[in-house]
């Protein structure tokens, strides 16, 4: 067995979210959370900083991996939910259509400034980003350089449009949806999703939980001692890879975490920075919002 539909980004959209929301479906199979195979040559030199470095064992570098990953579907809808082939189209699509054929892909995006905040408080959560966000964003094309993992890439993650139209033009079936109908109308965002990839669309997934967020838990005991403290992590995790499957550890771990109330943690950012990151974007915007045929102008508010 191997994917027959894809989730082809993007990181900080709400692809975590998702992920466990197709999950529960009966009729879905998608064994792992991201495999990172179809840009693993990528992995094969990694970042010499630590920081930059994404852990082997998460990423699926070889075929027999993949379909070994694959042989615990049986029938039905068999997903991938990726992060970071959109981003990595150019390298993504040839090998996606290779392996996989002319799947259905879906597409999660998010309004870009949103998503690029979101990414680099992710890593101000894991106590990983050193500097300031303005730092970090001149920072951006060096760490690239350096081969850091493709999350350090906070303005350029926010870059859409020629990926989605890349992938329109190689993939016969292509959805595209915003986090915000993630967030604002689940069940009916979840159910059409259902009907693109061919299941019974009358199942109601469990959303309550919001998953993979990135608020500081300065305030969260609990998840500070448990899942950042590294002495009880280096401990636990090898009894805990032994026990229970990915999909399963990252369901407890998001369990105790606790987003900010409104205004807490919230990130100040530069007026002058902030209107500089929307000029940037605009373009983008304007042609995503024609590929995809949805209004967009809030994003450029």
């Amino acid at each position: 067995m191997k994917p027959n539909f894809l989730v082809a980004g993007v990181a900080k959209c709400g692809t975590t979210s998702l992920f466990y929301y197709l999950e529960q479906h009966p009729e879905v199979c998608i064994p792992k959370k991201e495999t990172f195979f179809f840009i693993a040559d990528f992995y094969k030199k990694p970042s010499d900083d630590n920081r930059g470095r994404r852990e082997p064992s998460r990423i699926i570098f070889t075929k027999d991996q993949y379909d070994q990953l694959y042989h615990k579907c049986d029938g039905g809808a068999i997903g991938e939910v990726s992060t970071c082939y959109l981003h990595y189209y150019k390298t993504a699509i040839p090998q996606i259509k290779e392996t996989l054929g002319d799947v259905p892909i879906i597409i999660v995006i998010r309004q870009p400034v949103a998503r690029l905040i979101s990414g680099y408080k992710h890593f101000i959560r894991l106590e990983k980003e050193d500097l300031s966000l303005e730092a970090a964003l001149k920072e951006e094309p060096h760490r690239a350089e350096l081969n850091w993992d493709f999350m350090w890439q906070y303005k350029g993650l926010g870059l859409y449009a020629d990926g989605i139209a890349a992938f329109q033009n190689n993939f016969t079936r292509v959805k595209v949806i915003l986090q915000e109908d993630l967030t604002d109308q689940p069940v009916a965002t979840m159910q059409e999703l259902f009907r693109f990839i061919g299941v019974n669309d009358t199942f109601t997934p469990d959303t309550s939980v919001k998953y993979n967020i990135s608020d500081p838990q300065k305030n969260n005991l609990w998840f500070k001692y448990i899942f950042q403290n590294k002495n009880v992590k280096a401990l636990l995790k090898p009894i805990a890879n032994i026990f229970t499957e990915e999909k399963t550890r990252r369901k407890i771990m998001h369990k105790f975490r606790k987003p900010s109330v409104q205004g807490e943690n919230k990130l100040i950012i530069d007026p002058e920075l902030k209107e500089k990151l929307k000029d940037f974007y605009r373009e983008d915007i304007i042609k995503t919002q024609q590929l995809i045929q949805r209004d967009l102008s809030l994003w450029l508010k």
